[in-house]
């Protein structure tokens, strides 16, 4: 099954390599860049498993939030713990 994939992150360090996250993400599969920092991906990953990948090139610091829309589910990481709360309460599923 393939997956429909949003992919969001925010750099701690803006001169963090660029190149190696836009790779990895390509690996992912089909990958369209929407903005800078924002990506589509259909993908045979599901939003854990690309998680777990893009977060051997993305530093601890980083902030990522990777959204399965196939099958509503997302992960994220260092969000504070506002916008945590603010998403769960809000989930539909």
């Amino acid at each position: 099954m393939w997956n429909n994939l949003f992919i969001s992150y925010q750099l701690n360090d803006p001169a963090q390599n660029q190149e190696a996250i836009a790779k990895a993400i390509d690996a992912l599969g089909n990958s369209t860049q929407l903005h800078d920092t924002c990506w589509y991906v259909n993908s045979p990953k599901n939003a854990s498993e690309a998680g777990s990948l893009l977060g051997r090139v993305l530093s601890q610091e980083d902030i990522l939030i990777v959204t399965n829309t196939s099958s509503d589910s997302a992960i994220w990481h260092n969000l504070n713990e506002k916008q945590e709360i603010r998403i769960k309460q809000n989930w539909k599923r």
